[in-house]
């Protein structure tokens, strides 16, 4: 059987352990006295807190700390849930784009952000389920949280927090919470001019994701939610002073529940202490921790063309279940921030990480290439185990200038900037290639044992180490807004047991500029490139670094008058460098790929008044293999559909004896994607509906949520070991959430 290591580094990582049940009861206790001392804390300091505007500790200075401007912002943000989010910086800005704060519709590039607001009205409890508001994207099953990352315009997207990397090359580092999250900012294609570490800078987009931040004002919310499958779900957020200059924040979940696959449960926990300093006027410190744990039995999906054929049962566990230990996912991160305003055209600002993430996984799964099934009984499988270990150690710091100052006849924020990141990684894994027994996928009946754990075999030891310098300068001359910059990376890349032992040195470039056509519409071109190590290859010499290439123009909208806000673009993104089996050895590696993507997404809020919004978005895109020495050349990348949607609808009561009851409802649509590359089973289109209701009175709370009203029992692609294997989407569920604010 032929290995391809990047490959099995990609196996599913899930969900908890029933065996953390002692652990979880002492970390509830722990947690209660926690929320009971805190809540004590901040009112006692509320009567002492200082709220004013010139208060770094205050809302609009705690954003500040995260590079985005101190303004003001309009009144209705506070008495209303307009959104106006895709593409605009109407209410909403995103702190990522260009890291000074610069409104959206200036942004040459193609970027949409998910606020607090639509998190909770949409009750999304995964970043999948906050990511589908997006058009392009891709998102990756909570189920295949491991090495398998969310797509988007057809690539592979990073996740970074708070604008800092968490091992850029994995997955893993999905949030296990979207609580204590103030928004998520996808950035469309390569960004590597301001971002980068690990194995290099994001390819084919990033996902940031906004801390909320400690607030002066004591505040927050404790809630319950419970509904199908035996979900039991509390989490919390609050906020507050502890001193006149010193605020705090803590939030966290738990969640156990069952799954629509047999044997399946999960638990998962996570924990997000933060506190800020006002060290004087001009200085800010936050200091932020996090702590996540989630674990389950590890699903490895059905074989494609029989479950799609209707020949197995959908919710067949095709494994051992019987002593198979859990797979789970730990991880701690810190991260430290620092930043000093000389003055109002002038700050420094410090970020530092140190994350560490580990993985006990053990799995079981059917392999019908290389062990198939009896003809005579041909949903009868082997079943193979296996049980890997994978562990990740890296620190990262960036530092960077902002200045604001009048040049050459134009307004310029100049950002100049180095950092650096090292990410020790290890992973190894045992496989026997034994069958230990067989499975009726028809018909499970689930007695098969597990065995004991094998010897890891196959490992891979890497160290990677970036130092990179940038500088970017977003000009304004009248109603035309330039943005150019440029980065240069030293990536020295190590894999022991490939005997890569390589440094890269690359030159990143990016230049793009909007143009106001009139008032809220900007049109906008842009063109970036990126790179990153081959992570995975096995081959002769040292491999070359991946490379990607991306060119989009399009409109922006931010039409107030009318309520009218989002993103229309077109885009072509070139990846060249791509590693493929060796045709004369399928042991090895070839970098003899190119793959590329091209179409056409649009980004629209529509809010004609506050109480009514439509959020649609819509992707077309085209991605295929281009050049290669094995795949046939026009073939569809995996998981990429070519057409994809959706629209959500909200209407708030304004007033009258039924005020505070909002109401919700949405659809999303994906057509046919296929299963694995080169392609050999497709996954047939579908349409899901989802609804939401909730009632607010006074303090509290009582929201209602359904997922797939339709019951449509479809199956979406599944990524485990590159097999072609599908997973069913989840039945109707329904669940509701009680929550009180403080």
């Amino acid at each position: 059987m032929a290995v391809n290591f990047a490959a099995i580094a990609g196996t599913a990582r899930s969900i908890t352990d029933s065996s953390q049940l002692p652990t979880m009861l002492i970390l509830k206790l722990a947690t209660a006295a926690a929320l009971t001392a805190f809540s004590l804390a901040t009112q006692a300091q509320s009567a002492a807190v200082d709220t004013s505007p010139s208060d770094p500790s205050s809302k609009n200075a705690s954003d500040a700390q995260s590079g985005s401007e101190a303004t003001a912002l309009p009144a209705i943000h506070v008495t209303s849930k307009r959104y106006r989010f895709i593409g605009t910086d109407t209410v909403l800005n995103s702190r990522s784009a260009a890291r000074n704060g610069t409104p959206l519709t200036e942004v040459p590039q193609s970027v949409q952000v998910i606020p607090r607001e639509l998190i909770e009205e949409q009750d999304a409890r995964t970043l999948a389920d906050a990511l589908v508001n997006v058009s392009g994207i891709v998102p990756s099953q909570p189920a295949e949280n491991g090495l398998v990352a969310n797509i988007v315009r057809g690539f592979p997207a990073e996740i970074y927090l708070d604008g800092l990397p968490m091992y850029g090359m994995s997955a893993a580092n999905s949030p296990a919470s979207l609580v204590g999250v103030e928004q998520i900012d996808v950035l469309k294609g390569p960004v590597s001019t301001l971002y980068g570490g690990g194995l290099g800078a994001p390819l084919g987009g990033l996902i940031n994701i906004q801390s909320e931040l400690p607030e002066a004002e004591r505040g927050g919310y404790v809630a319950m939610r419970t509904g199908s499958y035996g979900t039991v779900n509390p989490y919390f957020d609050l906020t507050g002073a502890l001193t006149t200059s010193i605020n705090a924040r803590i939030s966290g979940e738990y969640e156990h529940a069952g799954s629509w696959i047999d044997q399946v449960k999960s638990n998962k926990w996570s924990v997000k202490p933060s506190v800020s300093f006002r060290l004087n006027p001009r200085t800010t410190l936050l200091v932020q921790g996090q702590f996540n744990h989630s674990s389950q039995l590890e699903y490895s999906g059905l074989p494609a063309a029989q479950a799609l054929a209707g020949q197995l049962d959908r919710s067949a566990f095709p494994g051992a279940p019987v002593g198979q230990p859990r797979t789970s996912f730990d991880s701690q991160l810190a991260t430290i921030q620092l930043q000093h305003d000389f003055n109002d055209n002038l700050r420094l600002t410090f970020s530092g990480r140190y994350y560490h993430s580990s993985i006990p996984e053990h799995g079981s799964f059917v392999y019908p290439a290389a062990f198939p099934p009896d003809p005579a009984t041909p949903t009868t499988y082997p079943v193979l185990p296996l049980n890997m270990q994978t562990s990740t150690n890296e620190a990262t710091f960036d530092a960077n200038v902002l200045a604001k100052i009048n040049l050459l006849g134009g307004r310029h924020a100049l950002l100049a900037g180095v950092d650096y990141d090292h990410t020790d990684f290890f992973s190894g894994m045992g496989l026997a290639g034994v069958p230990i027994g067989m499975q009726n996928l028809a018909r499970p009946d689930y007695n098969l044992a597990f065995v004991a754990l094998t010897p890891l075999t196959l490992t891979q030891t890497d160290r990677y180490q970036t130092i990179a310098a940038y500088v970017q300068d977003q000009a304004t001359y009248g109603r035309l807004h330039v943005n150019s910059s440029l980065r240069f990376t030293q990536l020295a890349f190590r894999e022991a047991e490939q005997g890569t032992n390589h440094t890269y040195h690359h030159v990143s470039p990016r230049f793009g500029a909007s143009f106001d056509l009139t008032a809220g519409v900007a049109a906008y071109a842009a063109y970036a490139t990126a790179f990153r190590a081959a992570f995975g290859y096995v081959g002769v010499g040292s491999p070359k670094p991946e490379t990607s290439e991306n060119i989009e123009a399009g409109l922006k909208l931010a039409l107030t008058d009318i309520g009218l806000s989002g993103t229309l673009a077109l885009f072509q993104q070139t990846h060249d460098n791509v590693a493929t089996p060796d045709p004369s050895n399928p042991l090895f590696s070839i970098q003899a790929g190119q793959q590329r993507a091209r179409g056409f997404e649009t980004d629209l809020v529509w809010e004609p008044v506050p109480a009514f919004s439509v959020l649609m978005n819509y992707a077309y895109t085209r991605a295929t293999v281009t050049e290669d020495n094995t795949i046939p050349i026009g073939n569809t990348l995996a998981r990429v559909p070519k057409h994809s949607g959706r629209i959500a609808l909200r209407y708030r009561v304004p007033n009258g004896p039924i005020k505070g009851l909002s109401i919700g409802a949405g659809m999303t649509a994906f057509s046919a994607r296929e299963v694995t590359l080169p392609n050999t089973v497709a996954v047939p289109g579908y349409a899901l509906f989802d609804a939401q209701a909730e009632y607010s009175f006074g303090r509290y709370s009582v929201g209602l949520s359904a997922v797939n009203l339709g019951n449509r029992h479809v199956y979406a692609p599944y990524q485990y070991l590159s097999f072609p294997v599908v997973m069913p989407v989840q039945p109707r569920s329904v669940y509701i959430t009680l929550k009180a604010h403080i």
